[in-house]
């Protein structure tokens, strides 16, 4: 009631509830941690991972502490040996507030605008769901913390915008004063960029809401945050539009699909009632959970393409359990000996009759998954670009973000209107060239945890093509044998094809570099694993090839053929080499498509849609389609 009682002059109060809640968090990890009761069961990566999120978690709680006492200094004209007199008093004084606030100078407060506060309060909320993404005993701490207040007002509220907004109208009427004093007056110094009401910074609103979104989609999981939402009409109508696409400066692709997803995960009532830690309760050791009697549970890694199409819409009635389980039924299928289905006709690779379903007739029958590779993104690694070749001579780890600059997302702009037989997700994992970069999970931790989202998202229920750049097509390749390995039958027989963009099946040339080139660039774990000739590589990929000569599944390759920029040097020299050669794009079965003139990056964004990596692609879903109807 007070921070809407009081709107943008609460910010003071949100921050420092947020920077509380983060400081306790981390705390609390590092203190169980300490006692030993909460090792990580991982390896030294994920160990590292998980220590850095923590340190990062106490410096941020810190910035933001800093930036709350700050705030309150600036609205209130206090300083610390006045701060009797401020109704906020008591609160500052509770840590980690009363640090900063007790070293507060009166004679020289800093400088503080509502850009500032907002991007603090981003690097709080940010920090925080590192945190807790994967730690169940912290997403239930934050929400007894009143996490959920707090990610209602970042979303629905607009103090900081109101907060510029003042700032501007202090900065435009301290510049018609000072015009008025000086307008008879010659010489006199140019007004202060303070009083210059075009310097006001806009806060990164856009950037809260959608981190906010996130953490909201990760927390609609459990049992008592869905009880609290669908009892507020506002906010589910709230959430509902920005899935849509209907709320002003909601048009980030990840935020509506955050949206949509939390919307999905609440209105669906069979979930269980303590969210599944990895490890516990599957079929094997490190097992997957199998999620395949409950409704389909969406996390922050899997993005909903289009999240305003109907076949993403909540069910609305009073059996909406029954009613949604209609929508992911089980893909009945004829078997092999053993286990998988058979694809293969006289006609093509996949069977007209191999695959029944009892969809709605709306529902699209098909499911395609986007995966992206090394430094790649759920969004940005599926953008049109405007030449097939990297122009930059710069790391190749930031190649892609100067890749598409146009920004079309071809998946939902161009592939869902050409194609729309299908549901479209996109995944998220992270991964790093380099160690300089940060820490990133090996391919097999990366795609142990990708399956157990799969899964839990009733992915593989249905039949399913992954789409896949680089090294995201070995993280499908393992997915789909950790599958076999904990049983999962479905994903595996449902899996009816695969895209390669420039995937190095047989290693990559970037992991061959001389080793005082990997001394300098300090590879991360996973370009380790793409030496060439590794076994790992080759087991993965006899294992695909099995299940193609089975004609279980279907094969489309794209091969790269021009160098990529990976280093830059001196006087514009670049060290360039062709990432994935033709050999090592080529699995040895399947259809190849050589792509003229284009380097690794922009393999799997086409230029315009007459352009073969996307013409071919699009033929390739057509005619898994034509077979599966």
């Amino acid at each position: 009631m007070i921070l809407e009682d009081y709107g943008p002059t609460s910010v003071p109060l949100s921050q420092g509830w947020l920077a509380m809640m983060l400081s306790e968090v981390q705390s609390s990890i590092k203190k169980s941690n300490d006692k030993g009761t909460s090792q990580p069961k991982s390896d030294n990566v994920k160990t590292l991972i998980n220590n850095a999120n923590i340190a990062s978690a106490a410096q941020v709680a810190n910035q933001l502490s800093s930036a709350v006492v700050n705030l309150a200094a600036k609205q209130l004209g206090i300083a610390s040996n006045s701060g009797d007199a401020s109704p906020l008093a008591d609160f500052l004084s509770l840590e980690p507030l009363a640090g900063p606030f007790k070293n507060l100078k009166k004679d020289n407060l800093p400088k503080l605008d509502a850009a500032d506060s907002a991007l603090a309060t981003l690097k709080g909320i940010k920090a925080l769901t590192e945190v807790c993404a994967e730690d169940s005993v912290c997403q239930d701490m934050i929400v007894d913390f009143g996490i959920l207040c707090l990610l209602r007002r970042f979303l629905l509220g607009d103090d900081y915008e109101k907060l510029a907004a003042i700032e501007a109208y202090d900065a435009s009427s301290r510049a018609h004063e000072g015009k008025e004093r000086i307008s008879n007056v010659d010489g006199e110094p140019a007004i202060s960029d303070v009083n210059d009401p075009a310097s006001v910074r806009v806060p990164p609103t856009a950037h809260i809401r959608k981190h906010a979104a996130q953490l909201l989609t990760i927390l609609s999981l459990l049992p008592k945050v869905k009880k609290v939402i669908t009892a507020d009409e506002t906010w589910c109508r709230w959430l509902d539009d920005c899935a849509n696409g209907r709320i002003p400066g909601c048009s980030d692709l990840k935020m509506q699909s955050y949206a949509r997803a939390a919307l999905l995960n609440i209105f669906c009532n069979d979930q269980p009632n303590e969210r599944f830690e990895s490890g516990s309760g599957g079929p094997s050791d490190g097992g997957v959970k199998n999620y395949s009697n409950l409704c389909p549970r969406y996390d922050d890694m899997i993005f909903l393409i289009n999240s305003h199409l109907p076949h993403w819409k909540c069910p609305k009635e009073t059996d909406q359990q029954e009613a949604f389980s209609k929508e992911i039924s089980l893909v009945t299928s004829a078997d092999t000996e053993d286990g998988t289905k058979s694809l293969n006709d006289s006609n093509c690779s996949i069977s007209n009759n191999s695959t029944k379903s009892n969809l709605d007739a709306n529902f699209p029958p098909l499911d395609i998954v986007f995966v992206h590779g090394l430094r790649g993104g759920p969004y940005k690694t599926w953008r049109i670009a405007e030449e097939k070749s990297s122009t930059s001579s710069t790391l190749v780890e930031k190649i892609d973000e100067e890749a598409g600059k146009l920004g079309t997302f071809w998946p939902g702009e161009w592939l869902s209107s050409d194609f729309p037989e299908a549901r479209m997700f996109t995944l998220k994992y992270k991964t790093n060239l380099t160690q300089w970069s940060g820490a990133s999970l090996p391919l097999q931790e990366v795609s142990s945890m990708l399956l157990e989202k799969l899964v839990a998202a009733g992915i593989g229920n249905r039949p399913i093509v992954f789409v896949t750049h680089s090294m995201g097509g070995l993280v499908v390749k393992q997915i789909l044998h950790k599958a076999k390995e904990e049983r999962f039958d479905n994903l595996v027989k449902n899996t009816i094809g695969i895209v390669f963009y420039s995937c190095p099946h047989f290693g990559s040339k970037l992991a061959d570099m001389p080793w005082r080139m990997g001394f300098v660039l300090r590879p991360a774990p996973t370009i380790g694993e793409l030496r060439s000739g590794s076994s790992r590589l080759i087991e993965l990929n006899d294992y695909i090839r099995h299940l193609h000569k089975k004609g279980v599944l279907d094969v489309l390759s794209f091969c790269e053929t021009k160098v990529t920029p990976i280093v830059e040097g001196y006087g514009g020299w670049a060290f360039r080499t062709e990432i994935v050669p033709i050999e090592s794009a080529y699995p040895g079965f399947g259809e190849l498509v050589v792509l003229e003139s284009t380097d690794h990056i922009n393999s799997c964004k086409p230029v315009s849609r007459l352009d073969p990596s996307y013409t071919e692609t699009l033929k390739f879903l057509q005619k898994l389609k034509a077979c599966h109807a």
